[in-house]
């Protein structure tokens, strides 16, 4: 079975959507969809199980799994995978026998040097995922052979199969001559995700619906998807935009909606309930973002200003670290969550520069947009990021420039954040985590876990809704900084917390819910024992009354 992939675009409105149909379509501009009928989708839909988004049912993961996953699996003996690059002039085998009618040999073509590249770094990309291990071959007879096609608008790939034919797990892309989106590498380059793309399929991956086009019907999110994670928020595998599911992810270099980057939180999933997971991927201690050592050049957000990606790591102890980012942050370390983080929306001329550049690779110059415009479409997106991350949050001030466009993968865990020089939100996992806000007047809280907040410079508040021992504030300071604990006890940072009573540094008297800063220690006693259940240590400043909010 082959899996057709066509783009479509609509270069005036400055969109360019990944869509792998039997039919051309455009995108509009981004819609800012409604909640759920129960609140807020949060951070991700994947919490919302049983409940239903735009009329589409959320559904568990090994639901999601059974979507995406085609039930073939690409064979690998001895744990290894091989690929090639078709070199000859034509094709050959199977592809020639006129009993099949293949048709990838019309305007046959090798891939050129920088695709091989592409291809190899996106097949990384995959490895780093299994436990089964992807060598390149050269010649005929590799598990994948990877080659240019006059025969798809956009790409395809064959499924993995039983029967051993020789075109299963093979992939066609159209010639770059003819469809320019397949020479667009770089961060957020359309080719490039179309190979990761392809990759999925001739691993056994699907799409997440059965997309069978009917010209009856508009190719959109409403008509076709049967789920509501059908995204390219959560699947590089899906037809339809993250913003159909409430993402808001732009390549603001360039102006174009974002393409991901890697194989995301959903396809992650699945793939390793296929093959295994690659135990041995980053189990060093890691830093991804800024200062990263992760040996991709993806995670280097240096470079990479508008990520769009999961992250999969195997082991150690890790960090996200966004300080170079000038804008606000949203960041969440839990498995499976979504986070909100890029840079700062670019000068007009380095804009313009970006788009001189991809208009060099399309043939075609893309127009100069002013300021104006730049304004025009970066106000909105961030106005309406910084009103869903107050809502799933409970923090308000948090203007990202992305909208839940970084995720963190199933079965990994992050230990460590690092914010940037604005207002930042910075959530942390179960385990013991290490935050720090840097500059600007953030909010950090550790959720569970022995954990270690740093505020940094400015107004910073430090939240605490679960009731534990152990916690460290590292930097507090009196009159500038604010705990609070108007949570303190309940199920989430939304929900109120246990009424509390300020006693100085005086000894518990058996009330419940009494407050007290004595010896270094923020302490609360919520039943009345007169033992505290609540022990923060905090560094810096004496704690006064005034410096904490609680209910």
């Amino acid at each position: 079975m082959r899996a057709q992939d066509v783009l479509a675009t609509n270069p005036d409105a400055d969109i360019f959507e990944f869509r792998d149909v039997a039919g051309d379509a455009s995108m509009p501009l981004p819609k800012f969809i409604a909640p759920l009928s129960s609140g807020t989708p949060g951070a991700s839909l994947d919490n919302h199980v049983g409940e239903f988004f735009r009329g589409k049912p959320v559904l568990d993961l090994e639901g999601v799994k059974a979507h995406i996953d085609s039930g073939t699996v690409l064979k690998a003996p001895n744990g290894v995978i091989t690929y090639s690059f078709a070199d000859l002039s034509h094709l050959t085998n199977v592809y020639n026998n006129p009993n099949f009618g293949f048709t990838a040999g019309y305007g046959f073509s090798p891939f050129n040097a920088q695709q091989r590249t592409e291809a190899r770094a996106s097949i990384q990309l995959w490895d780093d995922l299994v436990a089964v291990k992807f060598v390149e071959k050269n010649g005929t007879g590799a598990d994948i052979q990877f080659a240019n096609s006059w025969d798809p608008a956009q790409a395809y790939a064959y499924y993995p199969g039983k029967q051993g034919y020789k075109f299963q797990s093979d992939v066609f892309v159209a010639d770059p001559a003819l469809n320019w989106t397949n020479a667009w590498f770089g961060f957020g380059g359309y080719g490039k995700t179309t190979l990761v793309h392809e990759l999925g399929h001739t691993l056994g991956l699907s799409h997440p619906g059965q997309y069978n086009y009917d010209p009856n019907l508009d190719l959109t999110y409403a008509n076709y998807a049967e789920y509501a994670q059908d995204s390219t928020q959560y699947s590089i595998m899906s037809y339809w935009a993250a913003e159909d599911t409430g993402g808001r992810i732009r390549d603001w270099n360039t102006l174009q909606f974002g393409n991901a980057q890697t194989p995301l939180v959903h396809d992650i999933l699945t793939i390793q309930a296929k093959y295994g997971a690659d135990p041995t991927t980053r189990v060093t201690d890691t830093t991804y973002g800024f200062n990263s050592n992760a040996g991709n050049v993806v995670y280097d957000f240096s470079k990479n200003a508008f990520p769009y990606l999961s992250i999969y790591d195997a082991g150690g102890k890790d960090t996200l670290d966004l300080s170079g980012f000038t804008a606000s942050q949203q960041i969440d370390l839990h498995a499976g969550a979504f986070s909100s983080v890029g840079q700062a929306i670019p000068t007009e001329a380095v804009i313009d520069a970006a788009r001189v550049e991809l208009g060099l690779i399309r043939g075609a110059p893309f127009a100069d947009r002013s300021q104006a415009f730049i304004d025009g479409l970066a106000n909105p997106a961030i106005a309406a990021n910084e009103a869903d991350i107050a809502r799933e949050t409970g923090v308000s001030g948090v203007f990202t420039t992305e909208y839940l466009n970084l995720s963190i993968a199933y079965g990994t865990t992050i230990e460590n954040a690092v914010g940037g020089s604005a207002r930042d939100v910075i959530w942390g996992n179960q385990v013991a985590n290490v935050l720090k806000g840097m500059a600007g007047d953030d909010v950090l809280n550790g959720f569970e876990g022995k954990d270690t907040l740093y505020g940094g410079a400015g107004k910073d508040t430090f939240q605490f809704h679960v009731v534990e021992k152990g916690d460290t504030i590292a930097d507090f300071a009196s009159g500038t900084d604010k705990i609070d604990l108007t949570h303190l006890g309940a199920k989430s940072p939304l929900e109120a917390g246990a009424d509390l009573t300020w006693i100085g540094s005086a000894a518990f008297s058996g009330a419940a819910g009494e407050l007290r800063f004595a010896g270094g220690h923020l302490l609360a006693d919520l039943n009345g024992d007169k033992v505290a259940d609540f022990d923060v240590t905090v560094i810096g400043s004496t704690v006064a009354q005034a410096d904490v909010l609680f209910l």
